[in-house]
C-alpha cells in the first residue's frame, strides 16, 4: 500500500485546511481521517482517501493507521477524549512503525500568564479543563517520545481564516449584527493572531525537519496587534460602518443579563438535543424564536472575553524561527482580507 500522511480530525478548520494543502502539494500522498461523517462536506470535493477514525477506539486507529508513514494529530474532544485519544493515536502509530508524528496542542497550556512567554514557561492552565487535558495530551508526546517515537509538539495561538468558527465567523456575526457590545478598554490585550496557512506551514516543516523531532513550538503570525485592533480591521474588511462600542457598564451588564440564558441553553441542548431538533424542523415559530436566543447569546460577550481580550501576553515563536526556519508569510492585513473573501464566497455577508 502506497505511504501516506494521516491527518486526525480532518474535518476540523485545522484539519481541513492541512488535507487541502497536502493534497495540493503532493495528490495521493493525504489520508483524511473524520470522526462523522457529515464533517466531511470541505474535504469532500477533493480526491483524497476519506476513512472513518473515532480516536477513542484503538482497533478503529489500528486500521486507519495501516500503511501511514506519518501522522497530524488535530483530533480533538472533551477532556477524556483529548487525553485518552491522543494516547490511542500514540501508541497505534508506534505498533504500526510510523516514522514522524505532529500534535497540536495549544498555548492554553501556559494559562492566564502575562508578559512574554516561551516554550520553557511555566504549563498552569488552571481550572481550563481544555488547557489541563493539553498538558495531559502534552505529557503522553514526552512519554512516547522516551519510547523512541518521533514526536514534534506545535502550539499555535489564535489560528484565524476561512473556517474559523470561533475567531472569524462568530466575530463577522457579532460585527454584522450592528450592536458592538466590547468596548475598547476591555479589548487592549495583545491579540496573538496567526493566519491557519501559517499553521500548516509549520506542520510541514515539522514533518520534514530533523532537528523537530522531540521539540515543542510555540507557532505565532508576525505582529502583535490589540484585539480592538483585530476587530476594527475585520470591519473595515467587511465594509460596515465605523464601530461605536457600547458603554462598558452596558457591556458588562449584557454579559450578566446572558449568562443564564447562556447556561440554560447548553444543559437544553446537553440533555434534549433530539427533542430540540424535532421542535426546531416542525415549528416556525420555535425556529424563529431559537434564531433570535441564538442570535441574542453569539452577540453578547461572555465574561471570560473580557478577560481574554484585556490580557497583556505575548507568544513568542523565536524557537520555531530558529530550528524549524518557520516564518509567518500572513500579514493581519493579508489574513483579515482572506478571511472576509471566503466570509462573502460563503454568504455569510
Amino acid at each position: 500500500m502506497t505511504s501516506r500522511i494521516l491527518v486526525t480530525g480532518a474535518g476540523g478548520f485545522i484539519g481541513g485546511r492541512i488535507v487541502e494543502v497536502l493534497h495540493e502539494l503532493n495528490p495521493g500522498s493525504v489520508r483524511a481521517g473524520i470522526r462523522r461523517w457529515s464533517s466531511a462536506a470541505r474535504i469532500g470535493r477533493l480526491p483524497v482517501e476519506i476513512l472513518q477514525c473515532d480516536i477513542s477506539s484503538a482497533e478503529n486507529v489500528r486500521s486507519v493507521m495501516k500503511g501511514v508513514s506519518a501522522v497530524v494529530h488535530c483530533a480533538r474532544g472533551d477532556a477524556t477524549t483529548n487525553v485518552e485519544g491522543t494516547r490511542i493515536v500514540l501508541d497505534e502509530a508506534q505498533r504500526a512503525g510510523v516514522q514522524r508524528v505532529v500534535h497540536l496542542s495549544t498555548v492554553a497550556v501556559h494559562g492566564r500568564q502575562e508578559g512574554s512567554v516561551t516554550e520553557a514557561s511555566p504549563l498552569a492552565p488552571g481550572s481550563d479543563p481544555y488547557g489541563r487535558s493539553k498538558v495531559q495530551t502534552e505529557e503522553a508526546c514526552a512519554e512516547y517520545g522516551q519510547r523512541g517515537l518521533a514526536i514534534t509538539v506545535l502550539r499555535p495561538t489564535i489560528v484565524y481564516g476561512p473556517y474559523s468558527d470561533l475567531w472569524t465567523v462568530e466575530f463577522a456575526q457579532r460585527l454584522l449584527a450592528g450592536e458592538w457590545f466590547l468596548p475598547e478598554r476591555y479589548t487592549q490585550g495583545i491579540c496573538n493572531l496567526v493566519y491557519v496557512d501559517d499553521v500548516v506551514k509549520a506542520v510541514l516543516l515539522s514533518l520534514r525537519k530533523e532537528g523537530a523531532v522531540g521539540q515543542t513550538f510555540i507557532v505565532n503570525g508576525e505582529e502583535r496587534p490589540t484585539w480592538n485592533e483585530y476587530f476594527h480591521a475585520l470591519n473595515d474588511a467587511l465594509g460596515l460602518p465605523p464601530l461605536r462600542p457600547a458603554s462598558a457598564m452596558r457591556s458588562r451588564m449584557k454579559a450578566g443579563l446572558m449568562m443564564p440564558v447562556r447556561k440554560t441553553a447548553k444543559f437544553i441542548l446537553k440533555r434534549f438535543q433530539p427533542i430540540v431538533l424535532r421542535v426546531y424542523q416542525r415549528s416556525n415559530v420555535a425556529k424563529t424564536l431559537m434564531r433570535n436566543a441564538e442570535t441574542a447569546i453569539r452577540n453578547a460577550p461572555s465574561g471570560a472575553e473580557f478577560d481574554l481580550y484585556s490580557r497583556r501576553v505575548s507568544y513568542e515563536e523565536q524557537k520555531a524561527r530558529e530550528q524549524l526556519g518557520y516564518r509567518p508569510a500572513f500579514s493581519m492585513k493579508d489574513g483579515v482580507e482572506l478571511s472576509v473573501a471566503w466570509l462573502r464566497d460563503h454568504r455569510y455577508v
